[in-house]
Parts: C-alpha cells; sequence; structure tokens
C-alpha cells in the first residue's frame, strides 16, 4: 500500500464529496509532521500498518491542515487501565488500531472506534474509545493522554467512565466494522499484487518546494523540532526567520490567517531539553517585551517534527444558544461580587498564560474571608481552611493535576506549600520563596498549583454563599 493509493482510498471514504485537493493537503501536512514518508524519493516506500492508522487519524480534524498535528498526538494516546487492558495489548492508540490491520486479526472481533476531540479554553484534549470482542466477551478499550499517570495504572479501566464525552462541546469521528473490514481488503490486495506505483507527482511538487525551505531554516537529518505558539503584539518578522540567541538557534513564525506567531527550536541538533528551551525562550521573549514595552507570552505547543511548522491559530472555544435564556439577579452582598471579580480575574490570567496571576487571583477570592480585625497577617487562618476543606473541594480535579500537585510540594504541609510557596512566592520577591516566571519548571508548577486553588476558590464561593452556577435562577439545585 503506497501513500498515493491510501490517498485514493480514504478520500473516497472519508472526504467525498470534498475535493481532492483537500485531501493532498491532509497528506501533506501528514509528512510535514512526520507521520508518513516525506519526499519524492520515498513515494514508492510501501506503508506499515502503523502509518496507515496515522492517516487515519489525520482525517478526525475538519481542517485538513490540522491533519498532521492531530494525528502525531492522538497515535500517541495511551490505553486506561494499561496494556493490558488494551486490543492485544497494545501500548498506544495507533499501535492498536495497526492491529486491526494485521492478517491474524480476526475482522469481526472488531465493533467500533470512536475518536474525540474536545475543545477547551487555552487547548484541545483528545480522546479514543475502541469496542471489541474477546474470548467471547465485548470490551471496552478508552486511549486518553500519556500525562494522565493515574489513569495508566492497572485496574483503572473498571472504573472508568468509557462514555462520558470530555467536554460539552467534542466533536467525534465513530468508524464502523464495516470500514475497518474494507480497509484491511483494500490493503491486503495491495500488498498482494504487488504492483509498481503510479502517480503524476503532483502531490509532492509544493513538497519539494517546501523542503528547499525547511532546509533554509535549520531542517536536518535526524531534526526533532519543538514548536510552540506565541501571542504577542511585539515587533515581528514578515516572514519565517532563522534567529540565533545565546547560542541556540530557533525559527520564528509570523501570524497569518491560519497561524499564530509562533518559535520551532530543534531539540536534537541545538542539544537542548525541551524544559531549558522553553525557558530560553521566555528570556527571548521577555527581552523583545523589555524593547517593544509590549506583551509576549509563550504558549503550548508540541515536539516531534521533523521540520520547524507554524503552530495554527487557537479557536477560542464559546457556547452559544439557539434562544439564549438567562435568568438571573445582581447578588447584593459585596463581598460575593468581590469575589466574583477576583474569580473571573483568574480565568482571565489563565487564558492568558500568567501562571502567578493566576494563582494570586483565585488566592483572593477566600483569603478575604480570614483576615483578622485590624491585621494584615492572614496565613494562618487561610491555611488551617485550606486543610479543612481541600479533598472535598479537590473531587473534581483531574488526577494528574493532583498527583503533580503533590510531587511538587515534596512533603510539605499542604495548606503551607499553597500559600508559602505558591501565594507568597507569586506575590512578592522574597529570598526565603523565589519564582522566576521565565524559568519552564517554575511555570508548570505554578499552572498546577493554579489549578487546585482555582477549585478551592469556586468550593468557597459555593459553600460560603451558597451560590448556584445555572444561567437560569439564583437558587442552587
Amino acid at each position: 500500500m503506497y501513500a498515493k493509493n491510501l490517498s485514493l482510498l480514504l478520500h473516497r471514504e472519508l472526504s467525498e464529496p470534498r475535493s481532492f485537493d483537500e485531501t493532498l493537503t491532509r497528506f501533506q501536512s501528514l509528512r510535514g509532521y512526520g507521520q508518513l514518508p516525506r519526499g519524492r524519493e520515498r513515494a514508492a516506500q510501501r506503508l506499515t500498518n502503523d502509518e496507515i492508522a496515522r492517516a487515519v487519524l489525520g482525517y478526525v480534524p475538519t481542517q485538513s491542515g490540522w491533519a498532521g498535528h492531530v494525528a502525531l498526538i492522538m497515535a500517541d494516546l495511551r490505553p486506561v487501565g494499561g496494556v493490558s487492558a488494551s486490543l492485544r495489548k497494545a501500548r498506544s492508540l495507533s499501535d492498536a488500531m495497526a492491529a486491526l490491520l494485521d492478517k491474524e486479526q480476526d475482522p469481526k472481533a472488531f465493533v467500533s472506534l470512536t475518536l474525540s476531540i474536545a475543545r477547551i479554553p487555552g487547548n484541545d484534549e483528545y480522546q479514543a474509545k475502541l469496542i471489541f470482542e474477546e474470548d467471547g466477551l465485548r470490551r471496552t478499550a478508552s486511549y486518553v493522554s500519556k500525562n494522565a499517570l493515574t489513569l495508566a495504572v492497572l485496574g483503572a479501566e473498571s472504573t472508568f467512565d468509557h462514555d462520558r464525552p470530555l467536554s460539552s462541546n467534542s466533536r467525534q469521528l465513530v468508524l464502523d466494522r464495516e470500514f475497518f473490514s474494507n480497509l484491511k481488503r483494500d490493503v491486503d490486495l495491495s500488498r498482494a499484487l504487488d504492483r509498481p506505483l503510479k502517480t503524476d507527482w503532483r502531490e509532492y511538487e509544493t513538497e519539494e518546494e517546501r523542503e528547499i525551505f525547511d532546509k533554509s531554516l535549520g531542517a536536518r537529518r535526524g531534526s526533532r523540532f519543538l514548536n510552540l505558539g506565541v501571542d504577542t503584539t511585539v515587533a515581528w518578522p514578515k516572514d519565517p526567520t532563522r534567529v540565533e540567541f545565546d547560542g541556540h538557534h530557533f525559527v520564528l513564525f509570523p501570524k497569518t490567517k491560519e497561524n499564530s506567531h509562533s518559535i520551532s527550536i530543534d531539540l536534537h541538533h541545538e542539544r537542548i531539553t525541551a524544559e531549558d528551551a522553553r525557558t530560553l525562550l521566555n528570556r527571548f521573549l521577555s527581552l523583545l517585551s523589555w524593547c517593544d514595552d509590549r506583551h509576549a507570552i509563550l504558549r503550548e505547543g508540541w515536539s516531534g517534527n521533523p521540520v520547524p511548522v507554524p503552530v495554527p491559530r487557537r479557536d477560542m472555544a464559546f457556547s452559544t444558544m439557539i434562544y439564549w435564556m438567562f435568568n438571573r439577579s445582581m447578588p447584593d452582598d459585596d463581598a460575593l461580587l468581590n469575589c466574583l471579580s477576583y474569580y473571573r480575574e483568574g480565568l482571565n490570567a489563565a487564558e492568558a498564560g500568567i501562571a502567578s496571576q493566576e494563582v494570586l487571583s483565585f488566592f483572593k477570592v477566600f483569603e478575604s474571608g480570614f483576615k483578622d480585625s485590624g491585621r494584615r497577617e492572614i496565613g494562618p487562618k487561610t491555611q488551617e481552611w485550606i486543610a479543612s476543606v481541600f479533598d472535598e473541594a479537590c473531587k473534581k480535579v483531574d488526577p494528574s493535576y493532583l498527583k503533580q500537585f503533590h510531587e511538587n510540594r515534596q512533603g510539605k504541609a499542604l495548606a503551607k506549600y499553597v500559600y508559602e510557596d505558591c501565594r507568597v512566592a507569586a506575590a512578592h520577591a522574597s529570598k526565603n520563596f523565589p519564582s522566576d516566571s521565565d524559568m519552564s519548571i517554575e511555570t508548570s508548577r505554578l499552572s498546577v498549583a493554579a489549578e487546585i486553588i482555582r477549585a478551592l476558590a469556586r468550593h468557597y464561593i459555593q459553600m460560603t454563599f451558597n451560590f448556584s452556577e445555572s444561567y437560569f435562577s439564583d437558587q442552587p439545585r
């Protein structure tokens, strides 16, 4: 099975009645992200089952230009409950999908595969659900981010809700038994016939020009680029530009209709870790911000591309109602109004990627309720409250955040860590509790803490003021 043949097959199954140019764009994106063989000289290379699986994942996003990005992330989703809960003990989603194409795999044992993208403010979340039959029993395997470490433990699949959507606005692609049976049949037939490649090379014309361009930006054999979005109004080059800073080279991509400002750095040839690279780029942006006196926020991204690529623009998630209904009255409690303003400030800081401000804003929600009369000291009473409500307040926090939070505090008393190492460190230039917001490890630590403090803030508002979350009623459920 050649990439050309696969593009025709998947276009027929997943893209019609769209133009074939849209499928060519998907395959170009897949090659650019290293998910399929790159270059005219590798066009006649037969695809592995894993590469075929990644090409299928390229059809999950509606925008064809996102195919490679989404396939790169979704291919590495890990099974809930570990490999023992996965189809044929596959370690990742792409491995499980590849197993469905094996000669020894019984097509009738497969039921369906649901691939989901959830739009969450500031990020996307990905998940997959595979239903199959084994030993006469119907089983369900879910695949989630490899960072959800608590879901990787043995037996986690027994308590995991496989049917719960990631969010209220998830997009899903559902592939049934017939799709994989047809795909497997065509792949087996192509390999059996073993015919030479026939193509008009149209799909490689743009790619060859791109390869020359990529080399001018520093792409080399073995390159592994980290690509990070940037939200900024500082002066920026109008064309992709390779720059040198502190002994390292990286590429600046300009903002376009499809892409945000972004920076790409080759982790392999620059001999730098992803964490140190983020720190370096934060330092670079801090200098630009100082020179222009304008903001510059380093956003999230991904690594693994053999060439530098721009980061797609962030389409903000939102909710709409056909008939918009809102039946809430203005609270008459000034303390509640104050807390709501702090809470929104925290959400805004989270969206802007300012972890220290996020920590402070959410902390202000509840700290004002524990001031002693006539005193500025608020620490002890606030810490007592945090310790007393922590478990209840954090019941809905993502387990991976909780695990990382407890690791970060390194045995220090929970409430004391939240107050001193998070709130005080973020608020003051303290020698005892320093916090350098350019350091990647520090921004990660505060981002995790902010998720916890946000949960505490929401719990405080709900419990203290008995405040409703509904659009339609002031009375809580």
